[in-house]
């Protein structure tokens, strides 16, 4: 449903005072800095709505916003080293039933200079209410701060954590004192808006997400001009991990970065998941440029025949899964800064949200590394996938996760069911069930390659007797394969159980020099193919981002019926499209490191297991 914003426009800007300040030389441990404690007074006995930090709903320009106890404004200058420098002025008392707020603090007196206008603000609290933001000297000098929008509460007292507001006023310097010279008006950079939600056909609502076209996660905020930019949208596609809730609310107040905005709003609610499990997957198609591994500008090429090349996807294969919502879309509206969007004093616009179901899709993971295990598990340990039960199948829950990446082969339209029995008696009937099929890139479909296509893919014999193809060097004294194993030492995200955090292979454009190839280790003696290991080899994640090489992680096993996921890290278990003829069972891949050392592109044992998808599309 589409529902029209009202504009009932509310102004939440007040003036802001200043009386007169003291100056007092202050030594500090690093350098002698001349200090002047500057006074502020927020508002007046005069004033019919003074600034405050808390917002309270009134009638048009008398909604205020109220000063609490331990605000602090912040006043942005230069110092004696010519660095800016962000002061805090504490709230120090407050008189006139808090419409006038006294701010004190220390600020550099070499950076005051008479009749120079300077900033003013207001940043509220941290994300999480539990401390006062502040502005560091790294953000002063880089010009502007950063705001979490994702992590809004509705409440109409959190706003602060949200909103920033922000005035100008001339400083005097004369006789060792500073004064502001006139009054400033603190405005608030974002816009707010109040809604409540219901739905159509009266179903209780859980909680509330918010999406939309100009709906932003963060927003930076110009220290100079006092401006705010959004720095990354939401998305517009329904995502329980990722959009924007409201701890449960269906009554709340949203903090927009202003500007041209069509928000969605979905409502989840107790059969949101279980209800459509078994829907269908919808076909994606996605940019060709954003979705091949690229290698010296054009598409990586990879020879697995002696007549056929393919591009491989720059990610594993992921299934994002279903659910239903009560969604409620806006159409757009500009929205200007320093506004309260509402139907009324305290009554929020009312959306009424219809039944609607947000498909399931497969996508390519957002790195060639990353795979759908929750990252607080990611070792070589046991993790028991949770489930849920529908009829009387057992499935993935999609409730815990977002997205799943171990499909059992044969369920191409509900990926997620964790017991599945697949024979094939031809190849066709195997390719029926090809994931490429529901996703495409460039508006062609991908697939899903071969054992026989592995296998030249990466030659596994013994240096002497590898064979002369696009898939070995062999040239300049060197003769290996165009594969290695080996691990990604992170910079960040480590691991106490295991120091070399994830173990894979890496595959080498046909066209990529030996020498290329070994500059991407740290070790400056490596061993290529089939005798590679890989704790021996280390890369990290820059360098297989830049290469042009494709990246295979070692994924999890996950036997056939089983929700317990064994050997992350260690086991590389992928789908192919070859299967069996005696048992008409389909084959998959498995390589795993060092001790295990095994290659295998036709293992036939345990065939409904979970296994990791690779995408290619043909040249």
């Amino acid at each position: 449903m589409k529902t029209k914003i009202l504009l009932p426009l509310i102004c939440m800007a007040i003036s802001l005072f200043t009386a007169s300040c003291s100056s007092d030389d202050i030594e500090s441990p690093e350098a002698k800095e001349q200090m002047v404690t500057l006074t502020v007074s927020a508002g007046s006995e005069d004033d019919a709505a003074a600034t405050r930090a808390v917002l309270s709903e009134a009638d048009a320009a008398t909604s205020p916003w109220k000063w609490e106890e331990g605000d602090q404004l912040l006043f942005v200058s230069t110092n004696s080293e010519g660095k800016k420098v962000a002061s805090a002025l504490t709230l120090k008392s407050t008189k006139n039933n808090g419409l006038s707020g006294e701010f004190e603090g220390q600020v550099p007196a070499s950076g005051l200079t008479t009749g120079t206008k300077y900033r003013f603000f207001y940043i509220g609290k941290t994300a999480d209410g539990s401390t006062d933001r502040k502005i560091s000297d790294e953000e002063a000098n880089a010009g502007s701060i950063n705001i979490d929008l994702t992590s809004q509460t509705g409440n109409l007292a959190d706003l602060k954590r949200n909103c920033v507001l922000t005035g100008e006023a001339k400083v005097n310097v004369s006789n060792g004192k500073a004064t502001v010279a006139e009054g400033v008006k603190l405005s608030n950079v974002f816009a707010v808006a109040h809604f409540a939600i219901t739905a159509r056909d009266n179903t209780p609502i859980t909680k509330v997400g918010l999406r939309g076209k100009g709906v932003y996660r963060s927003a930076k905020v110009n220290l100079a001009n006092g401006t705010v930019t959004g720095v990354s949208e939401i998305g517009t596609v329904a995502d329980p991990d990722e959009n924007i809730f409201f701890n449960g609310k269906t009554d709340f107040y949203v903090t927009f970065v202003p500007g041209n905005v069509a928000p969605s709003f979905d409502g989840y609610y107790a059969g949101s998941y279980t209800s459509v499990v078994n829907e269908k997957p919808q076909t994606r198609n996605y940019d060709a440029s954003k979705s091949f591994v690229y290698y010296n500008g054009s598409k990586a090429k990879f020879s697995v025949s002696d007549t056929k090349q393919v591009a491989i996807t720059n990610g594993n294969m992921q299934y994002v899964m279903p659910i239903a919502t009560y969604t409620s879309e806006m159409s757009a509206r500009t929205l200007t800064a320093n506004t309260l969007i509402r139907w009324k004093n305290s009554v929020p616009l009312k959306l009424t949200a219809t039944r609607t179901v947000q498909p399931g899709y497969y996508q390519l993971a957002s790195e060639q590394w990353e795979m759908a295990m929750p990252k607080t598990s990611r070792k070589n340990a046991t993790y028991d996938i949770e489930t849920i039960t529908v009829g009387d199948k057992i499935y993935a829950s999609p409730e815990k996760y977002r997205i799943f990446d171990l499909p059992s082969w044969g369920t191409l339209n509900n990926p997620t069911l964790l017991n599945n029995t697949f024979t094939a008696t031809s190849d066709e009937e195997v390719k029926k069930y090809d994931y490429g099929h529901k996703l495409k890139v460039g508006n062609q479909e991908t697939r899903v390659m071969t054992s026989d296509e592995w296998e030249y893919l990466m030659p596994t014999q013994g240096n002497l007797l590898l064979p002369t193809n696009n898939r070995t060097w062999r040239a300049s004294g060197v003769k290996a394969a165009k594969w290695i194993r080996c691990h990604i030492k992170a910079l960040y995200e480590q691991r106490a159980d295991d120091p070399v955090w994830l173990r894979g292979f890496l595959i080498f454009p046909d066209k990529m020099p030996y020498s290329e190839a070994k500059a991407l280790f740290k070790e400056s003696n490596v061993t290529f193919g089939i005798n590679s290991r890989a704790d021996d080899n280390e890369t990290t994640f820059e360098k297989i981002r830049n290469s042009g090489a494709v990246f295979i992680p070692f994924s999890a096993y996950r036997a056939g019926g089983s929700n317990r996921l064994v050997q992350w890290g260690v086991h590389g278990n992928y789908a192919t499209t070859s299967r069996y003829n005696l048992w008409k069972r389909v084959y998959h891949i498995k390589i795993t490191p060092y001790p295990i050392d095994g290659v295998n592109f036709r293992v036939w044992t345990d065939p409904d297991q979970g296994c990791a998808v690779r995408l290619v599309q043909d040249y």
